[in-house]
């Protein structure tokens, strides 16, 4: 605008409908920074016009802020479009009177006369602002385009907010609201507290109900704390376990309690929203609780929560991830600890168990210097202890090579039974003759059993599964059967024992590494006995012996 002493205000009045559409576009085309333009309904036809139109594009091409307000009826819809293409436009209801402003010019219905035929111009600066201000209040009191034409697109006129103070109008729209929905329900309940009321109240219930009986897809996102307060049924409820139409999510990070976040809100099919602000959340009654409500039919504002609604919820699934990946490091954590006490435990035990063998071994050859003529005795005394030695180190090994996923099978025929006498006789052997004389292994073979396998590794489980039983019976009977199945391609073999039978904290971890209430052994035999069997595609189980002592261990190797 120019100052006072170069430019005199100018003020006209336009009596023509040609004059008024040539001063209009003349007011576009004056344009430097914005445009506000308002009018009735009929207003949108006629600023279409040929000539108005191409000012329009021109501003627009200018970088003017073209902004519109009207009232967007079904007459107009299709005008108030083609504006949309080149303006923001609002809606507002039962609008009276016309006029144009600018940062340069105004353009005004006068009074009481019709805008299109009897139009005051003027360019005074005190004019300009009044009308602008005008302008701007209007503006921030009208609807969004969106809205308005989604309204009388659908055939509702939708209220922009009401507002409820009520509590039992409250609850009576909460509820009323769950039951209609058609497809989906979208719950942030804030509070742990508020989420009490929820259940007691019977929400809880009817999502659930609305989940399995209506097929609606039901979103809720409840609080989580520290304190471990909500423990109640429908967090155990077996058929929402399958019923993928109903999901949870605990908001993230935990809301703490606090008297700045207790709304819950609740979104219908994504049309509606209710908002609900809580006055005192340590009420138990959900009357007593609210404060006040809003409904909103509002299209942008119901996307706006769905929108915080969806972001939550995402946000929710990323914590529930972390929450796994930080459970399993911690598991981890732990087994790596558990790991490394029973890696040292086995070192120590293992030296212990090494050095044994070996002492004896040198001590009984240097007996066997000093003393040859007790050669028999000391030859039998090294032999025994290098072979104690050997099994040592071969368990050891054959651990390394099942923790590396090497072993190999070498599979050749031969017959199941011919082999459990060989193991049988070879372990009679190294029993000292005390225990030999106290403890019996009996085993009477029918016939035979030709399996496809690794002979040493069988070997190798049926000796462990003796020795353990050697080991644990003090006097008695090992009694050893091997016979095929009834029904299937497989051969079962049983040793059971009249032994001290397995200790139950042992039980659980009987086939584990390291696991052992013996004083003597590393406590591999049991694990290796089991992968030998199991790389076979057998199994093998033990149990205590019910109705005496002892306990029976039982294996089945497939026939091929």
């Amino acid at each position: 605008m120019s100052s006072p002493s170069s430019y005199q205000e100018k003020a006209q009045i336009i009596g023509d409908e040609k004059q008024a559409d040539v001063t209009i576009a003349d007011v576009i085309r004056n344009a430097k920074k914005y445009l506000n333009i308002c009018g009735d309904s009929t207003l949108p036809k006629f600023t279409l016009s040929e000539t108005i139109r191409k000012r329009y594009q021109q501003a627009k091409a200018k970088g003017v802020k073209i902004r519109y307000i009207t009232e967007i009826t079904n007459d107009n819809l299709v005008y108030c479009k083609e504006i949309m293409k080149i303006a923001e436009v609002r809606h507002l209801n039962k609008i009276v009177g016309n006029f144009v402003t600018s940062d340069r010019d105004y353009l005004g219905q006068s009074s009481g006369h019709n805008f299109l035929s009897h139009v005051v111009y003027t360019d005074d600066d005190k004019m300009l602002e009044q009308h602008n201000r005008i302008f701007e209040n209007l503006w921030n009191n009208a609807t969004t385009q969106q809205d308005k034409i989604s309204s009388l697109e659908v055939g509702i006129d939708l209220k922009e907010v009401k507002v409820l103070s009520d509590p039992l109008e409250i609850r009576r729209t909460y509820i009323n609201l769950i039951s209609s929905a058609n497809f989906e329900i979208s719950l942030i309940i804030a509070t742990p507290n508020a989420l009490q009321r929820n259940y007691r109240g019977g929400i809880i219930t009817m999502l659930i109900e609305a989940a399995q009986k209506r097929n609606v897809n039901v979103n809720l996102i409840v609080p989580t704390y520290d304190k471990d307060i909500i423990k109640e049924d429908f967090f155990r409820n077996e058929s929402l376990a399958t019923n993928f139409k109903f999901r949870m999510k605990t908001i993230v990070p935990a809301i703490k309690e606090t008297h700045m976040i207790k709304t819950t809100f609740l979104i219908i099919d994504r049309k509606s929203l209710f908002i609900i602000d809580v006055k005192d959340d340590s009420k138990e009654n959900f009357t007593e609780a609210v404060g006040f409500a809003t409904f909103h039919r509002s299209k942008s504002r119901t996307e706006s929560y769905s929108f915080i609604f969806d972001t939550l919820w995402r946000q929710a699934d990323l914590h529930e991830s972390l929450r796994g990946a930080n459970n399993n490091l911690l598991y981890a954590y732990e087994k790596l600890k558990e790991h490394d006490a029973l890696e040292k435990e086995f070192i120590d035990l293992a030296a212990h168990e090494l050095r044994t063998p070996s002492q004896s071994i040198i001590g009984y050859s240097e007996m066997l210097k000093a003393l040859p003529e007790r050669n028999k005795q000391y030859e039998e005394a090294i032999s025994r202890n290098a072979e104690r030695l050997y099994s040592l180190v071969t368990n050891m090994l054959s651990v390394a090579r099942i923790e590396s996923q090497t072993m190999k099978l070498n599979k050749t025929v031969f017959d199941l039974n011919l082999k459990i006498q060989n193991v049988i006789r070879d372990i009679s052997q190294q029993v000292d003759s005390d225990k030999r004389d106290i403890v019996k292994i009996n085993f009477n073979p029918i016939g035979k059993i030709n399996i496809i396998a690794d002979k040493e590794k069988i070997f190798q489980v049926f000796a462990n599964l003796l020795n353990n039983a050697l080991k644990f019976t003090d006097y008695g009977t090992i009694t050893v059967s091997a016979k095929l199945g009834d029904k299937t391609n497989e051969a079962i073999v049983t040793i059971k024992d009249s032994g001290h039978g397995i200790d139950p904290e042992i039980i659980p971890h009987l086939f584990s590494k390291f696991k052992t209430k013996s004083e003597k052994g590393l406590g591999l035999g049991l694990y290796i006995s089991k992968s030998i069997v199991e790389t076979h595609h057998g199994k093998i189980e033990a149990y205590n012996n019910p109705d005496s002592k002892g306990a029976t261990f039982i294996v089945t190797l497939p026939l091929k």
